[in-house]
C-alpha cells in the first residue's frame, strides 16, 4: 500500500494509492464499529504476532535479496535496500496488519449476524458437480507420506507464502505493480472473507457434525484418523472451535468455510509470481493446486469453497490489471504535453 507518493512519482499512481487508502480505512473502521472489543483485543494480539515475526521475515527477505541481487558486495546491497524502502515497507506493513485485524473481526462476528446455513446445499452441490463427495476422490491418494506433504503445505508453507509475498511487495521497486497487488488483496478480503463470508456463512466438512448434527462425514473422519499426522488438523480445528465456543476473540478465530482464503491467497500469489517469472508462475500455481487439493482432502472445504475463490480472484485481478494500464496511458499522455 504505497500511500504516500514517492519522490518522482506520478498523480495516476498516487491517486489509485491514496484510494486504496480510503477503501482500507472504511473497512477497518467498518469493522472497529461492528464490534469495537474484538477489534481492540485482535489489535493487541495480531500487533504481538507481527512485532516478533516480522523482523525476522525482513531480515530473512533482505538477506536473501542480497545474496541474488547483491553481486559481490550483498552487505552495501542490503544497507541501501533498507535505506530505500524502510518506508514503503513500513507502510504495506501497516496495510497488511489493519486489513487483516478488520477480517479477523468481521469474521468472527458472522454467527451472531447469519447463522451458519448453507453446508447442505453446499455438500449437495459438491456431490452434484463430482458425481462422488470430493474428499472421497482427494483420499484415494492416502499414505503417510503423502498426507504429511499436503498437511505441511496446508497449515505451514502456506502461512510463509502469504506473509513473504507481503514482505516482498513492501520491498518490491515496481510502485504499479504494488498498488496492483494491495488492491487485489484488499478486495479478496472485503468481497471474499467478508461479503460472501456473511452471504453463504457455512463450517465445512470440519464441522458438518457440530452444526449441522449428522454423521454425513463420518468416512472423511475416519480416513483422517487413520493418518499418523491428522493432528496438525484436528489441533487447530479444535482451537478454533473451542474460541467460537467461547467467543474470546483471539489469534486467527473465527469459523468461514465458503468461500477459501486458503485458496483465494494461494490463487493471487500465483498470478502475482506469473507476472514475475514464467518458472515462478509454475511453482506458483503448482502451489495453487496443492492448495486447493489440500483445502478438501483435509475437511477445511468443500471443493466449491475453493472454486468460488478461484473465480473471484481472477476477476479481481484482471479489473485490477486494468489500474495500471490506465496509469502507464495517463503518464504517457501527461509526457508527451508536458515534452
Amino acid at each position: 500500500m504505497l500511500l504516500i507518493a514517492e519522490a518522482g512519482d506520478y498523480s495516476p499512481s498516487t491517486k489509485w494509492s491514496l484510494r486504496l487508502a480510503f477503501f482500507l480505512a472504511i473497512y477497518v473502521v467498518c469493522a472497529s464499529a461492528i464490534s469495537p472489543q474484538s477489534f481492540f483485543h485482535l489489535t493487541l494480539v495480531y500487533a504481538q504476532k507481527f512485532a516478533t515475526g516480522i523482523p525476522i521475515l525482513f531480515v530473512a527477505g533482505v538477506c536473501s535479496a542480497a545474496l541474488i541481487y547483491g553481486r559481490g558486495k550483498p552487505t552495501r546491497y542490503a544497507v541501501d535496500l533498507v535505506r530505500a524502502r524502510w518506508r514503503g515497507c513500513l507502510l504495506v506493513l501497516l496495510f497488511f496488519f489493519a486489513s487483516l485485524t478488520a477480517f479477523s473481526t468481521y469474521k468472527m462476528a458472522i454467527p451472531s449476524v447469519v447463522p451458519f446455513y448453507a453446508d447442505n446445499w453446499l455438500a449437495d452441490l459438491d456431490e452434484w458437480l463430482h458425481g462422488i463427495a470430493p474428499w472421497e476422490l482427494t483420499h484415494k491418494l492416502d499414505s503417510n507420506t503423502w498426507s504429511i506433504v499436503v498437511f505441511n503445505s496446508y497449515e505451514v508453507i502456506w502461512f510463509f507464502q502469504w506473509f513473504g509475498s507481503m514482505l516482498f511487495v513492501s520491498l518490491w521497486s515496481d510502485k504499479i505493480g504494488r498498488v496492483r497487488y494491495l488492491w487485489a488483496a484488499a478486495l479478496s478480503l472485503s468481497i471474499l472473507g467478508t461479503v460472501l463470508a456473511l452471504a453463504l456463512a457455512s463450517v465445512g466438512p470440519i464441522y458438518y457434525h457440530q452444526f449441522v448434527g449428522e454423521d454425513r462425514f463420518n468416512g472423511l473422519n475416519a480416513a483422517m484418523d487413520g493418518l499418523d499426522y491428522s493432528h496438525m488438523v484436528r489441533e487447530p480445528a479444535a482451537y478454533l472451535l473451542t474460541a467460537y465456543q467461547s467467543g474470546r476473540p483471539d489469534l486467527g478465530g473465527g469459523i468461514s468455510a465458503m468461500p477459501s482464503m486458503h485458496v483465494a491467497f494461494a490463487t493471487l500469489n500465483a498470478y502475482l509470481l506469473s507476472s514475475l517469472n514464467l518458472w515462478l508462475g509454475v511453482l506458483g500455481w503448482m502451489f495453487a493446486a496443492l492448495i486447493m487439493y489440500g483445502s478438501v482432502y483435509t475437511g477445511w472445504h468443500y471443493a466449491v469453497d475453493g472454486y468460488v475463490s478461484i473465480i473471484v480472484v481472477s476477476v479481481i485481478w484482471w479489473a485490477t490489471g486494468r489500474q495500471p494500464a490506465q496509469i502507464k496511458t495517463q503518464f504517457a499522455i501527461r509526457q508527451a504535453i508536458e515534452g
